[in-house]
């Protein structure tokens, strides 16, 4: 069964820092005209473009709640960043005439075009008019208008998909001579410079993060250098781990989320240099994995104590803040 862990992205972050009493004004008037809008699509906003992605529920709070794409190809190229965005319907409900019916979880093509406008209200009229309303503040919002599209099989990736760029990418673990591998039943990898897998490993789900490179054979690629890992948590007990997801709080308990599982971390918050500001953030956390009786979150907050139920926990755990979570580290299948 697919577990999905949604992330939300908030922020849009551009790639020119514009310190605040720096902003370049931009009229309005015969904007098109003037300047090529360019949405989170990397494409010019209003331009019909092919994406295929997961359908993910946004945020319950805030302007980005209802159906998301979770963004994984725009036309032929695939993307593994995380790139989430509300979608609309062109005309009248999704399941309408060549609107497909959405349903969180599967995976969809779609013809879209980006847009976007201004919600929430401005700090300033919403001081002068001294009426006290829910609010996000006041930002520019974009969403995908779907024109059409279609259910379709969930996405495999492959190599082929990344040549010469870096990817993370998952199979079966194996030893070829002094080389290790990782392989499915269309590709294999070459771990170019890496260590062999060791035999508690062999035959277990890992992933490989590297530049993806083609050999001179169909169907091998080879990675130098990459950071390989095994993927699954029961495969891992007793072992010291590195694991990227993300830390939650919720009345004073700390946990970690990895790939949709919640995961208790000893000590957690007392951590050196942990701060309340690490709620949701993003972070690869290190140490033994182990497993124990712990508080069930799904009664955290609850008027009753909460029962005990078996967690995974790392112990001796240290923790280093990652710029971000790359969309395959959301998705995870546990058969």
């Amino acid at each position: 069964m697919k577990r999905l862990l949604i992330f939300y992205l908030l922020i849009q972050i551009s790639n020119v820092c514009i310190g605040q009493d720096e902003k370049i004004r931009v009229p309005i008037n015969n904007l098109q005209n003037q300047f090529d809008l360019v949405g989170q699509l990397g494409e010019t906003m209003g331009r019909t473009l092919t994406v295929r992605g997961i359908i993910v529920e946004g945020p319950f709070k805030g302007y980005e709640g209802g159906p998301n794409l979770m963004v994984q190809m725009i036309n032929d190229s695939s993307i593994q960043r995380l790139l989430q965005i509300p979608v609309s319907p062109y005309f009248g409900e999704f399941g309408d005439k060549s609107l497909p019916k959405l349903k969180n979880g599967a995976t969809y093509l779609l013809k879209v075009y980006e847009t976007g406008e201004f919600v929430g209200t401005p700090p300033d009229a919403y001081d002068e008019a001294g009426v006290i309303l829910q609010t996000t503040g006041f930002y520019f919002r974009n969403r995908l208008i779907v024109i059409s599209g279609k259910k379709i099989k969930p996405i495999e990736w492959s190599p082929a998909n990344f040549l010469e760029q870096n990817a993370l990418l998952s199979g079966i673990a194996k030893n070829e001579m002094d080389t290790a591998v990782i392989q499915t039943s269309k590709w294999k990898l070459k771990l170019i410079g890496s260590r062999k897998w060791a035999d508690s490993e062999i035959g277990k789900l890992s992933e490989v993060y590297g530049k993806i490179r083609q050999t001179e054979t169909t169907g091998i690629y080879n990675v130098e250098n990459g950071q390989s890992r095994l993927v699954r948590l029961n495969d891992q007990l007793g072992k010291t781990v590195k694991l990227r997801g993300k830390a939650i709080n919720l009345n004073e308990y700390w946990w970690f989320n990895y790939r949709g599982i919640d995961i208790y971390v000893e000590k957690m918050d007392e951590l050196p240099n942990w701060t309340a500001d690490n709620h949701f953030r993003p972070m690869e956390i290190t140490g033994i994995l182990e497993q124990a009786e712990m508080p069930d979150l799904n009664q955290i907050g609850m008027e009753i104590i909460p029962a005990r139920k078996l967690y995974y926990i790392v112990r001796t755990a240290n923790w280093t803040p990652i710029s971000e979570l790359l969309s395959p580290e959301l998705l995870f299948d546990d058969d």
